[in-house]
C-alpha cells in the first residue's frame, strides 16, 4: 500500500517563512478559521498568503486632511 504524500505547511513553518512569532501566525490562522489537513498539523499550501494577508485588528488610521488651498 502507497503512502499519500501531504503537501504544505505547519504552524512554525509559515512563522518562519513570513519571519512572524509562532504566536502571531497561530492567531491569524485562528482568525481565519483554517483547517489542517488530514494529520491535524499540517496546513495546505494557499494558507500561507492567507495569513500573509490577514488584515490588522481595530479601527483603520485616519486618513490625513487635506491642504487648505490659499
Amino acid at each position: 500500500m502507497a503512502m499519500a504524500t501531504i503537501t504544505g505547511y505547519t504552524t512554525e513553518g509559515i512563522a518562519d517563512e513570513l519571519g512572524i512569532p509562532y504566536e502571531t501566525a497561530q492567531k491569524r490562522i485562528y482568525r481565519l478559521g483554517l483547517e489542517p489537513l488530514a494529520d491535524g498539523k499540517i496546513y495546505p499550501p494557499e494558507a500561507l498568503e492567507a495569513v500573509r494577508n490577514v488584515p490588522g485588528r481595530g479601527r483603520p488610521p485616519k486618513k490625513p486632511n487635506p491642504e487648505p488651498s490659499a
